[in-house]
C-alpha cells in the first residue's frame, strides 16, 4: 500500500514539473531585455512614413523607414500594442497602415 502511494506521489511530482517546464510564462524568455528596437516590414516599398502611433490611444512612437523602404524600425516600442501610420508610396499614393503586435519583431543585430 505504502508502495501505491509512493509510485504515484513520485509520478504525480515529475508530470507537474514537467507541465510547468513547458509553459511560457512570457516572452521575456526569448528577448533579451536589452532590446530597443522593433521592426515589421511593409508589403512592397515605401518612400516616406508619417505619423507612427499607437493604434488605440494615438501615441506618437518614435521610428524610421529603413534605407530600402521595405521595413520601420521603432526605438522603444510597447510589446503588444498595434501601430498605424501613413504611408507615401513612389508613385505619390497616401494610404493608412495598421499592424498588428504579431507582425512586430525585435531588431537583431548579428554579426
Amino acid at each position: 500500500m505504502k508502495l501505491k502511494y509512493l509510485l504515484i506521489t513520485v509520478f504525480l511530482t515529475f508530470t507537474w514539473n514537467f507541465s510547468n517546464a513547458q509553459s511560457l510564462k512570457s516572452d521575456s524568455l526569448f528577448v533579451p531585455p536589452t532590446v530597443k528596437q522593433y521592426q515589421f516590414n511593409l508589403e512592397k516599398p515605401v518612400l516616406k512614413i508619417e505619423n507612427l502611433r499607437y493604434d488605440q490611444t494615438g501615441e506618437p512612437i518614435r521610428g524610421k523607414l529603413s534605407i530600402d523602404g521595405t521595413k520601420v524600425i521603432m526605438d522603444n516600442y510597447k510589446k503588444g500594442l498595434k501601430v498605424k501610420m501613413d504611408v507615401i508610396y513612389a508613385d505619390g499614393t497616401k494610404e493608412e497602415i495598421k499592424k498588428s503586435s504579431c507582425y512586430i519583431d525585435p531588431v537583431r543585430y548579428d554579426l
